[in-house]
């Protein structure tokens, strides 16, 4: 992911602080889930900080099934929580099974199909792919 998109898209991601009040947890709770892969967060350079994408909020809270969206990437790909940026990647691509939508745009609305399309990509048998 080019540097220029990913800076663009750290104007819109939630600082820590941010994320903390959000979520009415403190740094402690927050650095906690970030480890256990309860919410998605990316490491921001030229902030010197973790940042939250915002596509993982709706209405001052966390979608609640992000950690299970999160798990199946856990399962499939989990050499890229070393760039968590590899998932935004996929977040933020135009998906065919979405009809073109990308994933960001359709987890507050239907989380369940996100996921869904999550699984038929990421633990779809290998030999089938073919």
């Amino acid at each position: 992911m080019a540097a220029t998109y990913r800076a663009a898209l750290a104007q819109k991601y939630l600082s820590s602080q941010t994320a903390q009040a959000v979520l009415g947890i403190d740094s402690t709770m927050l650095t906690a889930w970030r480890k256990e892969r309860r919410l998605l967060a990316v490491w921001h350079r030229p902030a010197n900080d973790w940042l939250y994408p915002d596509f993982q909020f709706e209405d001052g809270s966390l979608i609640k099934e992000v950690p299970d969206l999160l798990a199946v990437y856990e399962s499939y790909y989990s050499h890229v929580w070393s760039n968590t940026w590899s998932i935004v990647e996929w977040y933020m691509s135009p998906h065919l099974l979405l009809d073109g939508a990308r994933p960001a745009e359709v987890l507050a609305k239907d989380p369940q199909k996100v996921i869904a399309v999550a699984r038929a990509e990421f633990l779809q048998d290998p030999a089938t792919m073919w």
